[in-house]
């Protein structure tokens, strides 16, 4: 025993003395970049202070967004629906029936304004935020109106989740249900009771998107310029009546382009009226969707008949000078239930 206690004293002494050797042998090593090393904790230490003190002064939200109404207490908001007539259960379950478990919970609208950067468009800010485009085109351009037509400084209303506004039928359930999505999410994200589900309001359905059609509206996909690379000599509005100069209002634009150029349909459907008018010369009605009807007229030659279904870049006629006419144009109408719009409001290029 006491020859092994001799034996480990003896290892510790050596481990000791190692150790010694090891330490000196590091400090003769460091020694002449002691100064180096001071020098750049220092500077490391400094470094962090300078990024400590920017991002104190960096604001957030950045200044271009600024929250218009941020749901931040749920249970005043549900409290609120309940004294507008909630029959006396939260927006989420209206009849007041208890849930168990746990179970996702609708969280109501909130809004925020983006003004709009150089380069903006509305299925680049939808992009940047992670949405779907069709639910900020249609907070802000109505059926797609003006959708390409994004002015720097505007503000644009951004949603906090996906969805659109849509007019309530008489059967509510059943428009939930072909749209799907539940009666209770609608009601809690609108913040409403039933009473504020009466036919003819219109309510935030949250997570549904247009489709068909409606969709390419709000991307501005719908309708197409008939006659690519004309000249616009005359814009939609009232201008002088190239004949009487008198003050009149422009119901379409007029593409300038030569003799012959083909003219091709902007949009699907069929031609409601293919002939000759006084004014328009020899034109072609083509009737689109949602009550939407396009007019092509002072055409040299038509190529589609009457009551024909034609394709969206079909070709229907050829540019002429017909009718009501100084020159060879097109003069191109968009109309919806036979009012006459601003064709640039839905043709991307147009003034």
């Amino acid at each position: 025993m006491e020859k092994r206690r001799k034996e480990d004293t003896g290892q510790r002494q050596c481990g000791r003395e190692g150790i010694r050797r090891a330490s000196g042998a590091l400090g003769r090593v460091l020694r002449p970049h002691r100064r180096r090393i001071m020098t750049a904790a220092a500077l490391m230490f400094v470094a962090a202070a300078v990024l400590l003190a920017l991002d104190s002064l960096i604001p957030f939200p950045p200044p271009t967004e600024r929250v218009l109404s941020a749901s931040t207490n749920w249970s005043l908001l549900f409290a609120h629906a309940r004294e507008r007539g909630g029959g006396g259960g939260s927006p989420v379950d209206p009849a007041g029936e208890p849930r168990g478990g746990f179970s996702p919970v609708q969280p109501p609208l909130s809004l925020m304004l983006y003004k709009v950067r150089p380069g903006d468009t509305i299925t680049g800010i939808a992009q940047k935020l992670g949405m779907n485009p069709d639910t900020i085109s249609s907070f802000n351009r109505p059926e797609g109106r003006g959708v390409h037509n994004l002015t720097v400084g505007e503000s644009i209303t951004i949603p906090s989740q996906d969805g659109i506004f849509l007019t309530i039928e008489k059967d509510f359930e059943a428009q939930c249900a072909r749209n799907g999505v539940s009666p209770e999410d609608v009601i809690a994200a609108n913040v409403v009771g039933r009473e504020g589900v009466a036919p003819g309001a219109s309510l935030f359905f949250p997570g549904v998107q247009h489709v068909g059609f409606a969709y390419s509206q709000s991307l501005g996909t719908a309708v197409l310029n008939p006659l690519r690379g004309a000249w616009e000599s005359s814009t939609y509005g009232y201008r002088e009546d190239p004949f009487t100069g008198e003050r009149r209002k422009h119901r379409g634009v007029d593409l300038a382009a030569p003799m012959g150029s083909t003219v091709k349909s902007a949009s699907d459907g069929f031609v409601r009226f293919a002939g000759e008018d006084a004014v328009l010369g020899d034109y072609v009605e083509v009737r689109g969707q949602m009550g939407y009807s396009f007019i092509y007229g002072h055409l040299s030659g038509i190529l589609v008949k009457t009551g024909k279904v034609i394709s969206k870049g079909d070709a229907i006629g050829f540019v002429g000078a017909t009718g009501y006419a100084t020159g060879p144009h097109l003069h191109f109408e968009v109309r919806r239930n036979g009012v006459p719009q601003d064709p640039s409001l839905f043709v991307f290029g147009l003034r």
